[in-house]
């Protein structure tokens, strides 16, 4: 009797628990270790006489007794993170800190020895001797999941009796196919994959591909193998990754302990702006909104909101009254000088203060010009700018001429349209963008990621609000209504800045800026985000992966000429991976159809694994039979299962589905970059009308047609083929 095969469930099963008694064989030698090191410690303590140097060496000791203490009991979380197969049969487990037995046998390699510089540096094109590299991941003391990465597919028969798991067994599937088709097949993998992970870090690397070819997989590889290379450089100035799923900072975090969470920044787009105390995104924008809030077009409208509100248009001449004489400044020469200042200022709370200065001396030159004006002592000029800067009346004409303003009440009036959206947009923004707009931010809308976007260039285009000390003189009551209506409509006064000792400053930020950004799904980044991300990246090297058919973006070129000014004079290099190995064949030559409907031009990468189940297309049928056609497939596949569906459905998806944590439900936006062992695509025909958008509406679907790995079913009410040819 034939054993009954072993799933890629079960072999993973098989591989977390072997991997979890190397852990725990680990941490006990730790609690070990940790013993011996609190009893130096306490005995190390102990009262001592004789002489000075007796006294120092005791400190000495304790002192070095406790940094071992505090080492073990760092090393308790992610302690075992990596495992080295080499073709010697030498088997290294790589971890936080290195341990070994009584009787010196190596149980887990430091990551920093050389032993392990492997695991960072081995590529498929240059094993250095390594057959696999597994990535283990572990919460506290328990093994969650091993996965592989077979770089010497000839030797893969040596292993010890393990299994390759993960992405490395769609490789070794491949592998032994012994023909010389797929031996130029893997060929093309490795060398496309080495290419990419040692690109150097000179520039900027765009890794383009399609589903299944393993992008997202380079781009960790590459940014450890570079973070390894490179630690002291980046621990100082850091390392944002941006993406769709924690999957980055998880392994980053893993394989790089000692870089943390200090020097690596995992942020969602939605996350990466500092919002004001209190303020989260939780909205979610229609298509037609988020092409008008994501467009570059955005910028332009909030450079004219705020020239809208940084002044009044006519400006009123200025009466000086000092030392018994009175002067006028006239408004004329206050808006030439306003203008002036103007055009030289980086931000317009930045420019305020030039601003103040310019308009003490227009005030100073009159004040010299009056008729009969006495002969000028030492220290004049002084007290006459500290004069001005206390005396109402010219608060009062800087206020008017250049309030401060405060990006979330500038925002704010915009969502609430307390601002004239259609004049500042015009000539900007057609009538049905307008409209677009404030329908996304009617009726108290949440904030949304694009919304989060638009803050953020309002924040650098404003600027961090001045701190300006208030006179002893306390005369500002008559001003409250004033100061009412200029909050109300964004613009804030002198006295209501510093009536408050208490001001919130959480809106009020420096960027900083990264030594390396990573972004993964870039064709979904929108202008004003790629904008965004630059305000991060002044002088960054980056890595950038994505694929420009999965975008949902209506227009691609829109989104990659941002990338371009985004990247400007860095040194480009550019890797596409063009073989699908993920991806069944079978699954592939559907996708291939609708995406001759997207562009004839373009190519699909190559499939080259074939499970010999073809694609479950369920016409007429809908939310009523997706319980059913989820069950079978949860017993057809051994792994995950992933509902695709509109997001308008998305809830009432999730209300049907079988209690079974293997399945999730996601809209085409959320799956970006997941894959499941067996997915279904709940009415494809709503998801590309969802989108507004034809052909975005198309390449939505064609990614969640790409999402399986074993096998796809098409749940449907009209037939998918319409939607083929």
């Amino acid at each position: 009797m034939t054993a009954e095969p072993t799933t890629a469930a079960t072999a993973l099963r098989q591989e977390v628990a072997r991997e979890q008694a190397v852990l725990d064989r680990a941490l006990s030698r730790l609690d070990v270790l940790r013993a011996e090191a609190v009893l130096r410690e306490t005995e190390s303590m102990r009262p001592t006489g004789g002489s000075p140097q007796a006294v120092y060496e005791r400190d000495v000791a304790a002192q070095a007794a406790a940094n071992r203490r505090a080492d073990l009991d760092l090393a308790g979380e992610g302690l075992l993170f990596g495992r080295l197969d080499l073709d010697d049969a030498t088997v290294h487990h790589i971890g936080r800190m290195g341990l070994r037995t009584d009787d010196q046998e190596p149980i887990v390699v430091d990551w920093r020895a050389p032993a392990a510089a492997a695991f960072y540096r081995a590529t498929a094109a240059d094993p250095q001797g390594v057959v696999r590299r597994r990535t283990i991941s572990c919460r506290r003391d328990t093994v969650t999941g091993v996965d592989d990465e077979l770089l010497d597919a000839s030797a893969q028969d040596d292993l010890d009796g393990t299994v390759v798991v993960g992405d490395g067994a769609f490789l070794a599937a491949v592998s032994r196919e012994r023909t010389s088709q797929m031996r130029d097949i893997v060929a093309t993998i490795q060398r496309e994959q080495d290419e990419a992970v040692r690109a150097p870090d000179d520039g900027a690397l765009v890794v383009t591909g399609g589903p299944g070819t393993g992008k997202t997989a380079v781009a960790l590889h590459r940014v450890a193998y570079l973070m390894y290379a490179r630690r002291e450089w980046y621990s100082r100035r850091g390392v944002l990754v941006v993406g769709p799923s924690p999957v980055f900072v998880d392994y980053i975090g893993a394989v790089l302990p000692a870089l943390g969470e200090t020097s690596v920044r995992l942020a969602s787009l939605a996350d990466l702006p500092e919002l004001p105390r209190g303020v989260v995104v939780t909205g979610w924008d229609d298509p037609e909104a988020v092409a008008v809030k994501g467009s570059v077009r955005m910028a332009e409208v909030l450079r004219k909101v705020v020239r809208h509100l940084g002044g009044a248009r006519h400006l009123k001449d200025l009466e000086v009254e000092r030392w018994g004489a009175s002067v006028v400044v006239r408004g004329s020469d206050v808006a030439r000088r306003r203008s002036q200042v103007s055009r030289s200022s980086r931000s317009h709370n930045g420019g305020r203060q030039a601003f103040s200065a310019a308009l003490v001396e227009l005030a100073w030159r009159a004040w010299q010009r009056r008729p009969q004006a006495a002969r000028l002592e030492d220290g004049d000029r002084e007290d006459f700018a500290e004069w001005c800067r206390g005396d109402p009346a010219f608060r009062r004409a800087l206020d008017a001429a250049w309030p401060v303003l405060h990006p979330w009440q500038v925002l704010g009036s915009l969502r609430t349209g307390a601002l004239p959206l259609r004049d500042v947009a015009r000539d900007v923004l057609s009538d049905d963008e307008v409209r677009a707009l404030t329908r996304s931010w009617a009726g108290d809308a949440p904030l949304t990621a694009a919304d989060a976007a638009l803050y953020d260039e309002l924040v650098e285009l404003i600027g961090e609000a001045p701190v300006e000390v208030e006179p002893e003189d306390d005369g500002w009551d008559e001003m409250a209504e004033l100061d009412q209506l200029a909050r109300e409509s964004g613009v804030t006064t002198f006295a209501d800045r510093n009536r408050s000792a208490a001001r919130n400053v959480a809106e009020e930020r420096d960027y900083r800026t990264y030594a390396h950004v990573v972004v993964d799904e870039a064709q979904d980044v929108t202008p004003m985000q790629w904008r965004m991300l630059g305000r991060r990246a002044r002088g960054a090297t980056w890595t950038v992966v994505g694929d420009w058919v999965q975008s949902a973006w209506p227009d691609v070129q829109e989104v990659r000429d941002a990338l371009a000014a985004v990247l400007g004079k860095n040194r480009l290099r550019q890797v596409e991976l063009t073989t699908n190995y993920r991806t069944s064949t079978e699954v592939a030559a559907l996708a291939a159809r609708l995406l001759a409907r997207i562009d004839p031009e373009l190519q699909a990468p190559a499939a080259v694994r074939s499970t010999g189940v073809e694609p479950l297309l369920l016409d007429g049928h809908g939310l009523a039979e997706l319980p059913a056609v989820v069950t079978e497939l949860l017993r057809q596949v051994g792994g995950t299962v992933g509902v695709v569906a509109p997001h308008r459905l998305v809830e009432q998806v999730r209300a049907v589905l079988p209690d079974d944590a293997r399945v999730s439900a996601v809209d085409p936006w959320q799956v970006k970059g997941l894959e499941y062992d067996g997915c279904v695509v709940l009415d494809p025909h709503g998801i590309v009308e969802e989108s507004r958008h034809p052909v975005a509406g198309l390449r939505s679907l064609y990614v969640a047609l790409t999402r399986a790995t074993q096998r796809l079913v098409v749940v449907s009410g009209e037939p998918l083929e319409t939607l083929l040819h």
